[in-house]
């Protein structure tokens, strides 16, 4: 996993070809020279999986005129571009563009503009509404999403994505997990601090869910995981509805998990009795809030904590994006 790389004047390029050989994203807050923006866009073309972000509050990056020297560039977020207020200036971008981030910005923007692009492989929007369904339907090819802020299912109550492998809903507010039975081909789900969403039966029925993500919701007992035969690992992180013995006693019945991380929960220790003779559970994270309780629960399961979320994606090949 690359790490973050700061733009700043005066561009030393050398210096900055190199550290883009180890790099998810380069970034800048402040105008560049033409020379300078030159330059970048040329280490890019030789990094396409690099991601260029502009961001801050600068009243010049916000107009996107800088946009004209990366016309081969494959990978864009504006993320945090405070003062953007249009989005018609990306027209400057690569037709075959395949991610865009349109993060959080001062004012909510409309996205017509951004249907101009038909062969986005991955997106994520923060907040923004206006002109969503109609960006999605004009990239069926899309394999990954991430939605924050949004009442998605009021949104987008119907959508047709059918190589949807990723999905991450942030905040905002969901009625029913069976909106999300609309993608078959999740292989990866996120569901975090998602309000009104307290059934996730749904959920157990996604043919190809490899993981499964579950932060801040108000959910009390999991489903009967019986069903998801692929699914070899779940995370849940800040679930303090679960609270009862048999909170996770639906989740042991995933026939082929294989790694479990809890944490910032309020379950008692023997919540996790029913994971202790599971065949297949290879790995198993806990945290209780007390050295002792966590303790305790790591000497009834006794597995080693699970991968780190990067090495668990790479080694089954799982696209995300947060």
């Amino acid at each position: 996993m690359g790490g973050v790389v700061e733009v700043r004047r005066p561009v030393d390029v050398a210096q900055l070809g190199t550290r883009l050989g180890n790099a998810d994203v380069v970034q800048f807050c402040e105008p560049l020279t033409g020379v300078e923006y030159r330059s970048l866009a040329a280490l890019l073309v030789d990094h396409p999986k690099v991601l260029l972000r502009a961001y801050g509050f600068n009243d010049g990056l916000a107009t996107l005129r800088f946009l004209r020297w990366f016309p081969r560039l494959r990978r864009f977020s504006v993320a945090g571009l405070h003062h953007l207020t249009d989005l018609a200036p990306l027209d400057q971008l690569n037709a075959h563009l395949e991610f865009l981030d349109i993060g959080e910005t001062r004012k909510p923007l409309d996205l017509a503009p951004v249907a101009a692009f038909h062969e986005l492989r991955a997106l994520r929007i923060v907040a923004h509404r206006r002109g969503l369904a109609e960006l999605l339907n004009a990239n069926p090819g899309l394999q990954a999403l991430a939605l924050w802020r949004l009442p998605v299912d009021q949104v987008l109550p119907v959508m047709a994505l059918p190589h949807l492998q990723s999905l991450a809903l942030t905040l905002g507010s969901l009625t029913t997990s069976a909106w999300v039975a609309q993608f078959p081909a999740l292989r990866y789900l996120a569901l975090r601090e998602v309000r009104r969403l307290v059934d996730l039966a749904a959920v157990t029925h996604l043919p190809a869910l490899r993981w499964l993500w579950l932060d801040a919701l108000a959910v009390e007992q999991l489903p009967d995981f019986t069903a998801s035969t692929r699914l070899l690992r779940v995370d849940c992180t800040e679930m303090r509805h679960l609270q009862h013995p048999w909170s996770l006693r639906g989740l042991a019945a995933a026939p082929h998990l294989r790694e479990l991380l809890v944490t910032e929960s309020r379950l008692p220790v023997d919540a996790f009795v029913p994971f202790v003779d599971h065949p297949i559970l290879e790995r198993a994270g806990v945290g209780l809030g007390s050295h002792r309780r966590n303790r305790d629960a790591e000497n009834l399961l006794r597995r080693p904590p699970p991968h780190s979320e990067a090495d668990f994606a790479k080694t089954h090949g799982l696209l995300r994006i947060l």
